[in-house]
């Protein structure tokens, strides 16, 4: 492989990482919203879905 395949091989790869976190971050936010739609404990949605607590309380508002 050139060193022009294997630079290009790279920026896909942290492409397709980032897209696996944005869906990692968008689902953990649409559980986050149903959560606290069904009254959880902001402290309770921070610890399962692994979000800040300011994070939480910024989506509760």
């Amino acid at each position: 492989m050139t060193q022009e395949g294997e630079g290009n091989l790279k920026l896909m790869c942290k492409l397709g990482e980032g897209l696996y976190e944005d869906g990692l971050m968008k689902g953990k936010l649409e559980s986050a919203l149903e959560m606290l739609k069904d009254g959880v404990d902001l402290d309770k949605v921070a610890k399962y879905t692994k979000l800040s607590l300011s994070i939480i309380k910024e989506l509760a508002k």
